[in-house]
């Protein structure tokens, strides 16, 4: 009987994880993912178009259960499935209507958030994730407003 060496075994054991259905932690999901949903119109925080790039679209959409529409808490950051990218108001920007997009994480308040109550607010300045103008159409734009208690900012 031939001995096989630690090497061999070493190298086949990922592969054998892999075949059994078990992935690596870096390529894993996270457990806790869950959609973000509007209680303006059940609908769900969505990347447009699946799109990867910085600068991407956050907007309203039908819930389909993509990856584009599952997100996790990683400290104060909500991050995508889709490509681990953090929710930004872009460019800092301090005004009502400021616009939310997806971009490369990297610690600032405008990728900081926080429940109050049933709102999502940033660090930055306070204000509420909000689904502008209580447009109940996919494709709505997400934007940062001064919190009001409307619907168009309630999230569960």
């Amino acid at each position: 009987m031939r001995k096989s060496s630690n090497a061999s075994r070493i190298m086949f054991a990922p592969a054998l994880l892999l075949a059994v259905g078990v992935a690596s932690p870096a390529t894993a999901a996270p457990v806790d993912s869950k959609a973000l949903r509007s209680v303006l119109n059940n609908k769900c925080l969505d990347v447009r178009g699946l799109n990867n790039s910085n600068g991407a679209e956050v907007v309203m959409w039908d819930c389909n259960g993509g990856a584009n529409q599952q997100w996790y808490w990683s400290g104060r950051e909500i991050r995508t499935v889709l490509n681990n990218k953090c929710l930004d108001v872009r460019g800092l920007n301090n005004s009502n209507g400021a616009e939310v997009v997806m971009w490369d994480c990297n610690g600032g308040a405008n990728q900081q958030w926080y429940w109050s109550g049933r709102e999502i607010r940033t660090v930055l300045n306070n204000k509420c994730l909000d689904v502008r103008g209580l447009n109940n159409s996919n494709g709505a734009q997400v934007v940062m407003w001064d919190c009001n208690g409307g619907a168009n900012q309630q999230w569960y």
